[in-house]
């Protein structure tokens, strides 16, 4: 039997084999691709980038964004703030979970990871809040994995850093691990 007779007498089950890409391979990055798309996401304006998660928070995002003169451009502009708007880090976070596990995310998970763990940082070292439900020892975790990343910047390290002694000295301070909170 020909290829092309093959093919006409093959049952749609076989062929949709074929073309099944329900769980297509994980592109692996190289350290230099992963250093060059966070650095472009650290940059990219938040307003932007947070407005995918829902059209309709885009006037709310300006405000954010603008509140008491803040003028937060880019998400390294809003991580690195020494006070920023819980709310923003938030909707960053939401935004990394999102594009941490849709498959057809622009950004690899591994930088989707690091600016989610960044947000959650941040809002603990700048603002003193919980904006995460996971436990210490899964923070801890997420923390240290993102400094071992070599295509971090050293600014996103110092805050993984900050983010860890935060947690260690909330739990020296309550004596034990902290409770998730919100």
């Amino acid at each position: 039997m020909s290829y092309p007779d093959r093919i006409s007498s093959a049952t749609p089950a076989s062929l949709a084999k074929l073309f099944d890409v329900a769980d297509p391979p994980l592109r692996a990055w190289r350290p230099e691709e992963l250093a060059s798309i966070y650095r472009h996401q650290m940059s990219a304006p938040v307003r932007f980038d947070l407005a995918t998660l829902d059209a309709a928070i885009t006037p709310k995002l300006k405000a954010l964004a603008e509140a008491e003169g803040l003028v937060l451009r880019s998400f390294q502009d809003l991580l690195q703030h020494p006070n920023p708007p819980v709310e923003l880090l938030q909707l960053t976070k939401e935004f990394a979970k999102r594009n941490r596990s849709h498959p057809d995310s622009a950004l690899p998970q591994p930088v989707a990871t690091v600016l989610y763990f960044a947000s959650i940082a941040a809002a603990l070292v700048r603002c003193g809040r919980r904006i995460s439900n996971l436990e210490d020892s899964a923070l801890l975790e997420g923390f240290e994995w993102t400094q071992t990343q070599k295509w971090v910047d050293e600014p996103t390290r110092r805050l993984m850093q900050e983010g860890t002694e935060s947690l260690h000295f909330e739990e020296r301070r309550s004596g034990g691990p902290t409770r998730p909170i919100g």
